[in-house]
């Protein structure tokens, strides 16, 4: 067993009794929710995250715990969202769609100044990644400036089923090969549609040159902003004990 694959269990262990502020429900299903860490009145941006598990049901949001903490801990909001992990295509897209939105709206609400909702940052990871990717390529031109940074983001779901990546993980969610339904794969995936998202959002990848599960060179070749971490591996970017956080939080908040 892989470093990167003991690791993220041992996030989510540590993520047991971390106990959000609260939580929202944007649907009715028993994952439509996130978790929100920090003091909706004192903060000074918000941080929407979405977790990965290579689009695997067995992967919840427990191990992006530590990580909402610990950006909590800096002053900030953080709404770490779940989504619906059993069915398959478009359930991610669309829950993750639903949540960003059900999120901004509610922020008035919440008590979270015009300041910290106006700096908002939207970032995911590895499968997350993807999926905030593929959410701002649906996005209309005009709106607010938005802040994304995707964390060793899987970028070409085409490659990725063709190269069997991750045991077939991508595969698995899309539930059909590109040639048989490539509208599908158009509408999810971020390489294809990287021309399509607004010039309002600031795209910069973050992405540890010695990941074993997602390649750095998904994101060297994707068209956006990118910071390589030598060294780095792919949980090292979302654990706050890794050497690499104090990079990786500047970098999303700075």
């Amino acid at each position: 067993m892989s470093v990167e694959s003991v690791r993220i269990p041992g996030l989510s262990a540590a993520g047991t009794d971390l106990a959000p502020a609260f939580r929202h429900a944007y649907g009715e299903a028993p994952e439509q929710f996130v978790e929100v860490y920090g003091d909706p009145a004192a903060a000074s941006a918000t941080v929407i995250f979405v977790h990965g598990g290579y689009f695997r049901p067995r992967t919840d949001l427990s191990h992006a715990r530590p990580l909402a903490r610990a950006l909590a801990e800096s002053g900030v909001l953080v709404a770490s969202v779940e989504y619906r992990r059993l069915g398959g295509q478009p359930l991610l897209l669309d829950d993750v769609t639903a949540a960003i939105e059900s999120v901004c709206a509610e922020l008035p609400r919440w008590g979270v100044s015009e300041r910290a909702r106006e700096n908002l940052v939207v970032s995911g990871h590895s499968a997350g990644g993807c999926l905030v990717l593929a959410w701002a390529s649906h996005l209309p031109a005009e709106g607010p400036r938005i802040r994304l940074r995707p964390l060793a983001p899987v970028t070409d779901l085409l490659r990725e089923v063709e190269g069997n990546l991750g045991d077939g993980a991508v595969l698995d969610y899309m539930g059909v090969r590109p040639e048989v339904d490539m509208e599908a794969y158009l509408r999810h995936d971020p390489r294809s549609r990287a021309a399509l998202i607004p010039a309002r959002v600031d795209v910069h990848s973050i992405h540890g040159d010695a990941d074993a599960t997602v390649d750095v060179e998904f994101s060297r070749v994707f068209p956006a902003a990118l910071t390589e971490l030598p060294g780095a591996n792919h949980a090292d970017v979302i654990d706050p004990d890794s050497p690499f956080f104090p990079q990786v939080k500047s970098l999303l908040l700075g």
